[in-house]
Parts: C-alpha cells; structure tokens; sequence
C-alpha cells in the first residue's frame, strides 16, 4: 500500500468532515478519483449527514430541534415497523 500525504489520509479528511462540514465535504469531491468508492462513500455520508445538522444551526428560533426531533420520530418509526412485521 502506498503511503498518501498527510492531507489525503482517511482519519484527517473523517477529522475534517466531522469538525468543518463545508471544508470536508470540498475536500471530498475534489478527491472523489483518489479515494476507493467505498472511502469516498463513506466520508461523503458523514460530510452529508454532519452538514445537514450543522445547517440547522442557522434556522430561526426552535426549527432545528423541530426538525431534528421530527427526523428522529421518522427513523424510530420506521424501526419499529420493521420489528413487527418480522
């Protein structure tokens, strides 16, 4: 395996997608032919995941608890759907 720069390392561009959402996820599309699909996969849905919530910061008065709570109930939903219907 050949050994990458520190800048295109795994750990720091997962570091730079969890701590700097719209830095990391540039990073990741500009990097997307140097990655493996799966690397790229990955670091794209945290940078995805991680943005949106860091984006709910800038929503007027209590709408991102609103709409994280909301997300929230959706997901336990349909978990527990799945539980019944095994």
């Amino acid at each position: 395996m050949k050994k990458q720069p520190w800048h295109r390392s795994e750990k720091f561009l997962l570091l730079l997608c969890f701590f700097a959402p719209p830095i990391g996820y540039v990073a990741v599309i500009v990097n997307k032919k140097k990655l493996s699909r799966e690397q790229w996969l990955s670091n794209l849905t945290v940078a995805t995941i991680i943005m949106s919530i860091w984006l709910l910061k800038f929503l007027p008065h209590q709408w991102g608890t609103i709409i994280l709570l909301t997300g929230v109930g959706i997901y336990w939903y349909h978990r527990i759907l799945k539980k019944f219907k095994k």
